[in-house]
């Protein structure tokens, strides 16, 4: 089964997509993408997929949402 979520993000016009999927060994492996609108273009930056699998769908999902959240503070311009 495979189960997409989106998370809002504090940073203008960030959004996180997380993918989840339930491998045959009964474990979850998960795939992020980070969606930033520039005005009138969408940059879209998938991550790198992780070799790791999750013995929960929840614990994929906050892996997924933490190495995105990463990524978008990595790469926001310091003030």
């Amino acid at each position: 089964m495979v189960n997409r979520e989106h998370y809002p993000t504090t940073h203008k016009g960030c959004e996180i997509s997380v993918v989840t999927e339930k491998m045959p060994d009964g474990n979850f492996g998960v795939v992020a993408k980070v969606t930033h609108d520039v005005g009138g273009a969408v940059h879209v930056m998938p991550l790198p997929v992780p070799h790791r699998t999750f013995e929960t769908e929840e614990a994929a999902q906050a892996f997924g949402v933490m190495q995105a959240q990463e990524y978008i503070d990595r790469m926001e311009p310091a003030a």
